[in-house]
């Protein structure tokens, strides 16, 4: 039973991390859209999809119950962004000094 509880809260807060990551990258990418750092932040979010796939697949001990669990994820990520939206704005440069 201790073993099915730790599984669990740390499939949650790998989830969780992969939400907050997953926004961030989100937002800079869309900031970034007309810029080259777009591919940068744009391929750091794939290759956050794989970690937290390859990190869930390793605590479930199972390939066949990740896919499920990081389409249900993504399902919630998505529609969390649907709902809230990204976070706008614009590069600036940083104020120069006298």
């Amino acid at each position: 039973m201790k073993k099915q509880l730790a599984k669990a809260v740390e499939i949650g807060v790998e989830t969780l991390n992969y939400w907050v990551i997953s926004y961030a990258l989100s937002s800079m990418t869309m900031v970034f859209r007309a810029d080259w750092l777009f591919v940068l932040f744009f391929a750091s979010n794939v290759w956050l999809i794989g970690r937290y796939y390859d990190r869930t697949a390793a605590v479930l001990d199972s390939r066949k119950w990740a896919v499920p669990v990081c389409a249900l994820a993504f399902a919630a990520f998505v529609l969390f962004v649907y709902r809230v939206g990204l976070v706008q704005g614009s590069v600036m440069p940083f104020a120069q000094r006298n």
